[in-house]
């Protein structure tokens, strides 16, 4: 990258720790140590360095209740046998491997990992798309549930259009989270990955609009829904789901639009975002936001300097409705749809606050409408001990 650039100030490793009630909880964002390495190099280094920002935190691979691995390609090699040999573990961990390429200039391969350690947590299941990977954590008596790369049956790949794939992903989402005693209704988040999206998200909007709708979904949850594909996996479309059996004290609330309109008044079935209210704590999942107004129009058309800047303004008055702002994110991952667009992302989001400490991923990924230049999702944690109690 050019010296003097801002982003030779990102760190390899980013982590944010929260601690509280029995639990300690690291969000991270793992770069290569150096992008000069060939592409196996790259991933390796990213492994190494992953397993030790987990052991500085006092955690390993087995407290990982989610995480995502974006690669610029397909790798060569198989990436979960060189991960788990590594980390010497056995079985799969809960990650999904997307292709979305890093926007760092020479990047192959980044990783994002959410890990926590607390009194009660699962180990991972194993499967197919019929039993995906999955970790459960419990915390204030809830219990928080992880299904990674979920995708529509094998069989349907030959005859079903997409409408049909979409739907039975979502069955499948559906039936594990039943399998674990949850349901739809309990779905905080959902991040959704389709090929070609520019053409087939319409497709993937009339199944979730219509799955939703038979689930009488009171609560919708929040999503990303971007360009992209499971490595090494032919399905079209694919997701992973976050949900909460919420209970007692923690509840599960869909936030006010801010700027924006609601989702649903142009007919996609997602909330603008998503908070968890516990004893002592808030966090808050953001959805995909983009350079909109409150009647869905798109704002700054060809103007990458504006839709940032609109971006960043929906972006702040979400977190503001939760009494929270930029400084209160511990994730992130930003998707641009030209890759030459990453300096000037760097230099908008460090003017308008957002840390480059925060662990954020910036990946290229097509966006649901062709006018969008990008946009951003974010996890927001706010702790303290009269928080939870009138939220």
């Amino acid at each position: 990258m050019p010296p003097g650039s801002v982003a030779e100030a990102i760190p390899a490793v980013r982590a944010r720790r929260i601690e509280g009630g029995g639990t300690v909880e690291v969000f991270f964002q793992i770069a290569p140590g150096s992008t000069r390495a060939d592409e196996r190099g790259q991933f390796a280094s990213v492994v190494a360095q992953a397993e030790q920002a987990l052991l500085d935190h006092g955690l390993g691979p087995s407290n990982i209740v989610c995480g995502w691995i974006h690669f610029a390609k397909a790798p060569g090699w198989d990436w979960r046998e060189m991960l788990t040999s590594s980390w010497e573990v056995s079985g799969p961990l809960p990650l999904s491997a997307i292709l979305q390429p890093p926007a760092a200039p020479f990047c192959f391969c980044t990783m994002q990992l959410h890990a926590v350690r607390s009194a009660r947590q699962s180990g991972v299941w194993y499967g197919n798309s019929q039993k995906p990977a999955a970790a459960t954590v419990m915390r204030a008596g809830a219990r928080h549930l992880r299904l990674m790369s979920v995708t529509p049956r094998l069989d349907l790949r030959e005859s079903a259009d997409l409408v049909d794939m979409a739907y039975d992903m979502l069955a499948q989402a559906g039936h594990a989270l039943t399998d674990r005693g949850l349901a739809f209704k309990d779905v905080v988040r959902t991040w959704i990955y389709v090929r070609d999206i520019e053409h087939n998200y319409r497709f993937v909007n009339q199944a979730r609009n219509r799955f939703f709708a038979e689930q009488n979904m009171a609560r919708l949850p929040a999503s990303t829904c971007v360009e992209g594909a499971l490595s090494g996996a032919a399905a079209p479309v694919a997701m992973d789901v976050y949900a909460v059996a919420a209970k007692g004290d923690v509840r599960v609330q869909a936030i006010a639009p801010g700027l924006m309109g609601e989702a649903s008044a142009y007919g996609s079935a997602f909330a603008r975002g998503c908070r968890i209210v516990e004893p002592g704590r808030k966090t808050l999942y953001l959805s995909g936001t983009a350079s909109i107004d409150a009647h869905g129009r798109v704002v700054a058309v060809d103007d990458i300097k504006g839709q940032l800047d609109r971006t960043f303004e929906n972006l702040r008055a979400l977190l503001d409705g939760s009494g929270m702002d930029l400084c209160d994110v511990v994730s992130a991952t930003a998707y641009l749809k030209r890759k030459d667009d990453f300096q000037e992302y760097l230099k908008a989001a460090s003017a308008h606050g957002l840390s480059v400490e925060t662990p954020t991923a910036v990946v290229v990924a097509d966006i649901c409408r062709p006018e969008w230049l990008w946009e951003i999702e974010a996890c927001a944690v706010k702790s303290g001990p009269d928080l939870g109690k009138s939220d």
